[in-house]
Order: structure tokens, then C-alpha cells, then sequence
């Protein structure tokens, strides 16, 4: 099945000392005047979209760099306005009835430095952006999630002190305009470090199994020009990359073009006029549920530098979606603060990492279809609990389900994800991504042992479901001491259908009666 996940990734590996590049970091850099190649006549293609400036957040300043997570009663952006910490700071907006009330400081995402084009992930939990603090460049990318409240007031959000990304993705160079995708498994940014096409490129890297990244990769010459490419933005499908280029053919400084892959070909298309005109059209980006686009222009008739805007209709069409939403909560029924990972069973690739709301336990996932997921919930001195999503690749609008997660103590029991044919104990490779937790958590707590017991529902031959139900369990101790656990901390048994967990009488009951558990039983 194909991962449409990939599709971002994949089309970028086949393919600000002042003035405008300034406001786009949000940070200090250098850039050469250019010469673009100029789009005329028939070439500029006319589109039936509406521009709408958002009058409520403009100012006579500069406003750029609008995002959204699926909350749609919230929006962030930057701006150079009155009141902010530093050249450009972040800001954030509330709707108020059928406007955005007046936008207030973000106050724990600025510093006396500019702060930038943040891009927001789909529950609202966690934000990256450009800034400069004590980094390893000229501009540097930053995380921060979202705190305990404690007496913080409730139109306040509680962000944690941001966190550097690292060296692995940042450089000695202007690296700025982050975009996380929907899923969390790709990050886009602009870059003017070396080994690209022109002064700037669009960049991107994956997140590995442990949440760090790997290194950039550059988006390639069919995307990168000799100029600059900045301000990327990845549709929440995972299908289209936005970005702002002065390099391809276009009709004023800074105009917006997509790029999308389609049969192995990668082709780059200018989003010709309204949305783009004879002045700069930056920071275009999309809602996280798809429904709403902005950009950022400094074209005639806005209330000055450049200011935000909505594009209706949306210019591309985003793939159906599923959005995951809910609770993890400790055996006594209070939140935790874990970590929800989201993995592709059938490539074995970790996608998105997310952490709970620290006050609710709250989680919110956006997964586009065509995928079988696994989700799993983990937190320290907790055994972790996977559930399995598939997505359709038939899914034919927008979805939702809610999976909540019971974490048990690590003397617990935890049903392990994994996979077998009917009436065979072979693992299928769906199966790893369980196992490998398995192996991870018996080599971080060394003084454990566990029994692996098998299940299954009450049809057929309760003698061979006995036995059936024991082979399995012994096929996941083999891929335990397959990977270096010692065999004397693992027992088996095989208990068929006398351990049943839900009704016999359904198939959905005699689904979840077919299992095999990991049960801690005493320390080593």
C-alpha cells in the first residue's frame, strides 16, 4: 500500500541583513539583489480566487506567517507592530464571534531577537519556529510545547521554554521558515547552507524513531534555482509543497508556486494571478484541517509592510483525512504527560512524535489515508499500550475517531500489537513495531521478567487452540531472544479461550479475545 507520507519526503529527495528576507527569517541574513525571470502575457495563468485581507490582525507594519492548527478558533502569525520584544515577534489571535480579537503577544516564544514564521502541529501542542538565541547560525529552528497551567490564565497558553532543534538540523548558517508536516514526519525549511542550487533552498529531513532527525536533505533543482526558495508549506495530505521563489518564472519579486509529484515527475506550477501579483507574495500556508489558505503580500491597497491575507477557494484539494483525538490516563484515571508516536506498519517507518496536554492528557493526531497505522502511548515508569488505524485508501471524506489510552504500571500487562495469519503462529512483519518497544523496555529495566501468553476466541478445537495460542506466544519469545534478550527472563504459556476479554458472540469480541499479552510477573 502506499504511503502518501512519503510523497513530501520523496519530492524533496527526486528533485536577513535587511529588506524582505529579513521579515521572512525573522532574523538577520544576506542576500544579492536578483534579476527574475518575468511570466507575460498568456503565460500568467487567471484564477477565479479571492484575496481577502485580514483586516482584524493587519497593522501598518509588517504581518506575516499565519498558522493554524485544527482548533480554527486560533491563529499565530509574526509581526513587526508595536509591542513586540524584538524586531519581529509572534503573535497570536483568538476569534471573537465572526472576527479575530485583538492579537496578543506570545510571551514565551519571544525574546529581545526576532521570532518567526511558526508553523503549529494539528492539536495545538507543540510549535516550531525561527529565531536567534545563543544558536549555532544566523538563524536557527526552535520547538516548544505546550506546559503545565498551573494559575496561568486560560487565554494564556503555557508554552515551554523553546528548544534549539539541534545541530543535526541547524547549521552555522540561515536556516528559517519551518513547516512540520500534519503527521510529524517531515520538516521543511529554508536553508542558505552549502550544497544547495542558489543563495536559498527549500531543505527537508526526516524524524527518526527517537524524535531526533535526520539530516537534511535538499529538495533538488526541479524545486531550487539559482535564487531563493523560501517559505515552504507541505498540504496536510502530504501531496503538495507551497513555496515562495524570486527564482522561477513569475510576475513580481517573491511569487507562490506548488509543486506536486505525479507519476515519479515533479512539476512546479506558479498559482498565477489574484494570489500572486507584480509585488511579493510570501508565507503561503494552509489550515491544518486544509479548508483555509493565507499568504502574506505587501501589494497595494493593505494597511502597509506586508500584511495577511485568505485565499478562497483553497488552490489545491487536499485528500480526505482522519483526525485521532483523545485521552492518555494513568490505571487511577488521571491525565499523564506521554508521548503519542504514530508508525507506518507496513514500511516499519516511526512517523510523528507528539506529547499529551500536560493538564488533560489530551492528544490530537491528523492522518492521511491509505495507511495502517500504529499508535502508541508511552510515558516513563509505564508499560507502553499500542492500538492499530487503518486508514482507507478509498476514504472519501474527512474522518474522525477516538482512541483513548489506559496506561498500566510496569508490573502490569499490555496487550502487544502483532500479527499472525489464521491459525498460524509466523509473525507478520506488521509485528516489529510492538516487538521492538518490547526489546527496548526489557533492556531499559534489566531487573524484569515477563511471560508471553497466548489467546484466542472460542471457536474450533479447544485443545488446538491451546496449543495454537502457545506456538504463538513462543514465536514472540524467539524474536525476543532473536534480539538479545535472555531467554531465562521470558516464560510462555498458551491458554486458548479460557482468558476471555470481551463477548465470544461477536467477531469484534472474538478479536480482541484473540491476543498475546506481556505480563511482568517478578523481578529477574
Amino acid at each position: 500500500m502506499k504511503n502518501p507520507n512519503d510523497i513530501g519526503l520523496r519530492l524533496a529527495m527526486i528533485l536577513c541583513g535587511g529588506g524582505l528576507l529579513t521579515l521572512l527569517a525573522g532574523c538577520g541574513s544576506t542576500t544579492a539583489s536578483v534579476s527574475s525571470p518575468i511570466l507575460v502575457g498568456d503565460e500568467i495563468k487567471k484564477t477565479a480566487a479571492t484575496i481577502t485581507p485580514i483586516d482584524a490582525l493587519n497593522s501598518p507594519q509588517d504581518d506575516f506567517g499565519a498558522t493554524m492548527p485544527l482548533d480554527t478558533t486560533i491563529i499565530f502569525f509574526s509581526s513587526s507592530r508595536n509591542g513586540t520584544i524584538g524586531p519581529h515577534s509572534l503573535f497570536q489571535s483568538r476569534m471573537a464571534g465572526a472576527t479575530w480579537g485583538t492579537p496578543t503577544l506570545a510571551v514565551e516564544l519571544n525574546n529581545a531577537h526576532s521570532n518567526g514564521t511558526a508553523a503549529i502541529t494539528p492539536g495545538g501542542e507543540s510549535i516550531y519556529f525561527a529565531g536567534h538565541e545563543y544558536g549555532f547560525g544566523d538563524c536557527d529552528l526552535y520547538r516548544a510545547d505546550i506546559g503545565p497551567r498551573g494559575a496561568i490564565p486560560p487565554e494564556v497558553i503555557p508554552w515551554s521554554i523553546p528548544t534549539n532543534l539541534g545541530l543535526q538540523v541547524n547549521g552555522s548558517y540561515w536556516d528559517s521558515e519551518p513547516c512540520i508536516s500534519a503527521d510529524g514526519s517531515v520538516l521543511y525549511f529554508s536553508s542558505n547552507r552549502p550544497g544547495g542550487f542558489g543563495n536559498r533552498d527549500i531543505w527537508a529531513c526526516r524524524r527518526k524513531r527517537d524524535g531526533t532527525w535526520d539530516s537534511p536533505i535538499n529538495a533538488g533543482e526541479v524545486i531550487n534555482t539559482p535564487f531563493d526558495e523560501v517559505s515552504p508549506w507541505l498540504a496536510p495530505d502530504g501531496q503538495t509543497l507551497f513555496f515562495s521563489s524570486n527564482g522561477h518564472p513569475g510576475i513580481g519579486g517573491f511569487d507562490v508556486f506548488s509543486a506536486a509529484t505525479t507519476s515519479g515527475v515533479t512539476a512546479v506550477t506558479h498559482l498565477g494571478t489574484p494570489i500572486n501579483s507584480s509585488s511579493d507574495e510570501i508565507c503561503f500556508s494552509l489550515s491544518t484541517d486544509g479548508r483555509r489558505a493565507f499568504l502574506s503580500s505587501n501589494r497595494k491597497g493593505g494597511k502597509g509592510g506586508y500584511d495577511l491575507y485568505t485565499v478562497s477557494p483553497v488552490p489545491t484539494t487536499v485528500d480526505p483525512l482522519m483526525v485521532v483525538r483523545g485521552s492518555v490516563l494513568g490505571r487511577d484515571g488521571k491525565p499523564m504527560v506521554a508521548t503519542v508516536e504514530v508508525t507506518d506498519l507496513t514500511s516499519e517507518v516511526a512517523l510523528g512524535s507528539f506529547a499529551t496536554d500536560p493538564e488533560t492528557g489530551r492528544y490530537t493526531l491528523v492522518l492521511p489515508r491509505g495507511v495502517n497505522y500504529a499508535i502508541t502511548a508511552e510515558a516513563s515508569g509505564y508499560l507502553f499500550n499500542s492500538r492499530q488505524i487503518i486508514v482507507a485508501r478509498d476514504l472519501e471524506r474527512d474522518s474522525a475517531r477516538t482512541v483513548d489510552f489506559t496506561l498500566q504500571p510496569i508490573n502490569g500487562v499490555i496487550r502487544l500489537l502483532v500479527f499472525f495469519k489464521s491459525n498460524e503462529s509466523n509473525l507478520q512483519k506488521e509485528s516489529t513495531n510492538d516487538l521492538d518497544r518490547a526489546v527496548r523496555f526489557m533492556n531499559a529495566n534489566p531487573d524484569i521478567s515477563v511471560e508471553i501468553a497466548g489467546h484466542t476466541d472460542n471457536t474450533g478445537d479447544a485443545q488446538a487452540a491451546i496449543m495454537l495460542s502457545k506456538q504463538r506466544a513462543q514465536s514472540v519469545k524467539s524474536y525476543l531472544v532473536g534480539n538479545r534478550i535472555k531467554a531465562d527472563r521470558i516464560t510462555v504459556a498458551g491458554y486458548g479461550s479460557a482468558q476471555p476479554t470481551s463477548n465470544n458472540d461477536t467477531e469484534e469480541g472474538r478479536a480482541m479475545n484473540r491476543r498475546v499479552e506481556m505480563r511482568v510477573i517478578a523481578p529477574k
